[in-house]
C-alpha cells in the first residue's frame, strides 16, 4: 500500500505544483502574457488545490507510515517550514494584492510585490520538493 500512497502523493504534487508553477509564470509575464491573471487563476486553483489536498493527506498517510524516522529527519522538518513559509506567502498575496487585481490584471506592469510573491513561491516550492526527495535517502 505504501507505493500507492506515494505515488498518489507525487502525481497530486505534480498537478498542484505544476499548476502553481503555471501561475507564478504568468504572475511575472513569462507566459500567457496576454491572458487575464484573473482568467488563469479562476481555471487552475481549484485543480491546484484538489492536487494540495490530495498531497496533503497523502503526505499525512506517509508521515503516519514511519513517523518516528521522519519527524527526526532534519530535511523533513526543513519541509515542513519552508510549507508554512509558503502558506505566509499565499496568504499575504490574497490579502494584499488579489484584492485589487482588477487594477493591474492586464496591465504592462504587475506590482513589484506580485513578482516578489511569484518568485518566492516558485524558490519555496523548489526547496519543498527538494528536501521531499532528500528525505528518502535518509529514511
Amino acid at each position: 500500500m505504501f507505493p500507492v500512497i506515494e505515488g498518489s502523493h507525487i502525481l497530486a504534487l505534480s498537478l498542484s505544483v505544476g499548476l502553481i508553477l503555471l501561475l507564478d509564470l504568468r504572475l511575472l509575464r513569462l507566459v500567457l502574457p496576454s491572458e487575464r491573471v484573473s482568467k488563469i487563476m479562476n481555471q487552475v486553483m481549484p485543480w491546484a488545490l484538489a492536487g494540495f489536498g490530495i498531497m496533503f493527506v497523502t503526505g499525512l498517510l506517509l508521515f503516519f507510515a514511519q513517523a518516528e524516522k521522519v519527524y527526526t529527519n532534519g530535511y523533513f522538518r526543513a519541509k515542513m517550514l519552508v510549507l508554512v513559509l509558503l502558506g505566509i506567502n499565499a496568504l499575504v498575496y490574497q490579502m494584499k494584492f488579489y484584492p485589487a487585481m482588477a487594477e493591474w490584471d492586464l496591465s504592462e506592469a504587475v506590482p513589484r510585490g506580485v513578482q516578489v510573491i511569484a518568485v518566492t513561491s516558485l524558490a519555496f516550492w523548489m526547496i519543498v520538493i527538494a528536501c521531499g526527495r532528500l528525505m528518502a535517502y535518509e529514511l
